[in-house]
């Protein structure tokens, strides 16, 4: 049996109170005690309620609403998506719930709560008092397999998490800002570009460009040398161009292949980082593919086998052992690495592979825009593999990027075609979108 990973120790950290910037606001900035001045004044007026769904989209305004409710002791709801459906099935959960935006009020009949933009000559005010062991959050995993889960933390584990991730990526010191192509309400967004700023000297930028030439000049304007937090769907799109402003880039929500990091590499000037979690764990190892292909653990993190032979993770920032869905093969020296979902392996012929690593290969060969195998059965009722794609090659040439590194089982019978595959903020593909398009394609 291979042995645990040992468990190290991380520093501690706390929110800072002082002139240096804390975000970006509409082409403004915010320094660290002005930020407090807005919770102050926010939390004064928020509805008297136990939950707030935040449905900022503004970054800074998303923060503010975020530490407003904790300091009046509500819980703050970060749903998977925006949509009108989603919405109300948190409302019908959570009944006490309001929700608060920077948008046109939303889904009639449920209480509304405009965060609007704060006074620019407002006074700076002192930190709002937050139990950051007791104030809690509730986020929702994305819902690509299945129906999205809430998962409650700690503000207090949300500040030692981003301790540990800055302090283990190198960026503990640096004043940097944080370009985000991912929604705060997503953890991963969470994370990189809300507590991350908080509890170091990064700074929050309020936007989130979608578009290459967006994200680039978001990138080239900035005050201050720029980290990229950003998704394989949004670095595949990326340009050329000046990135010369660029100090990092930050990658998750799916694995990089090489192919793609490379590339990502040659146009940007930097390699991209890899983080990796979920929205249960939080994020708690990293890797650079081009230098490594294993994933080191953060500080303070450990992973085990369990007598069931699955792995869990003990790590500093969680109250309790978290089982992984993957499959995960651990190394020596706080390193590990991942061999696809318990769920997503596929026998066909007698032989074995896992769908992330066909997605992978599908996705590494040139004009493949974006795509994914799915596994149906044929007239005989034998397993057999398709794929879906958005891609200007015809079907043989597809089958030809493939060979040289799948078994001929593994080759798609079927290629669907389509314009867009219907990929979330985050750059997942939701269970019930797949289905639903799956349900047009067959």
């Amino acid at each position: 049996m291979q042995q645990a990973l040992p468990l190290q120790k991380c520093s501690d950290s706390s929110v800072s109170y002082n002139e240096e910037p804390f975000a970006v606001f509409a082409g403004r900035v915010i320094s660290r005690k002005n930020l407090w001045a807005d919770v102050q004044r926010l939390a004064a007026s928020l509805p008297d309620r136990a939950y707030m769904i935040n449905l900022c989209e503004n970054r800074y305004l998303f923060c503010i609403a975020l530490l407003a409710a904790a300091s009046r002791g509500q819980i703050c709801l970060l749903p998977p998506s925006g949509q009108a459906a989603v919405i109300r099935e948190i409302v019908a959960d959570y009944p006490n719930a309001y929700l608060a935006g920077d948008g046109d009020p939303q889904l009639p009949g449920i209480s509304w709560f405009e965060v609007g933009a704060p006074d620019s000559a407002a006074q700076a005010g002192r930190p709002v008092e937050i139990d950051w062991s007791a104030s809690r959050l509730i986020a929702f995993s994305s819902g690509s397999s299945g129906k999205p889960q809430a998962n409650m933390h700690t503000l207090e584990t949300m500040r030692i998490s981003a301790s540990m991730a800055v302090g283990a990526l190198g960026l503990q010191d640096q004043i940097r800002v944080m370009v985000s192509t991912t929604p705060p309400q997503h953890m991963y967004g969470l994370e990189t570009s809300v507590f991350w700023p908080l509890f170091s000297r990064l700074v929050l930028y309020d936007r989130r460009p979608f578009f290459p030439e967006d994200i680039r000049c978001a990138v080239a304007g900035s005050a201050w040398p720029a980290v990229l937090v950003t998704t394989p769907t949004h670095l595949r799109h990326l340009g050329g161009g000046d990135w010369s402003n660029l100090s990092a880039v930050i990658s998750a929500t799916d694995t990089l292949s090489d192919q793609l990091a490379r590339e990502s590499a040659d146009r940007l000037g930097l390699a991209p980082v890899e983080i990796y979690g979920s929205t249960e764990t939080l994020s708690f190892a990293h890797r650079q593919i081009l230098s490594d292909n294993a994933w080191q653990l953060y500080p303070g993190c450990q992973l085990s086998r369990n007598a069931q032979g699955q792995t869990y993770l003990r790590a500093t920032h969680l109250p309790t052992d978290v089982v992984l869905p993957d499959r995960i093969n651990l190394q020596a020296g706080n390193r590990f690495a991942v061999l696809g979902r318990q769920g997503d392996m596929v026998k066909i012929g007698g032989k074995r592979s896992s769908l992330s690593e066909l997605n992978r290969r599908l996705l590494d060969i040139q004009g493949v825009e974006d795509g994914f195998f799915y596994l149906h059965h044929d007239q005989a009722g034998e397993d057999r593999l398709a794929a879906v794609v958005v891609s200007r090659l015809d079907k043989q040439q597809i089958r030809t990027g493939l060979q040289p590194y799948l078994d001929q089982v593994f080759l798609p019978r079927k290629i669907h075609y389509v314009d867009t595959i219907p990929r979330n903020s985050a750059g997942k593909l939701t269970k019930t979108e797949r289905e639903a398009l799956m349900a047009k394609l067959i």
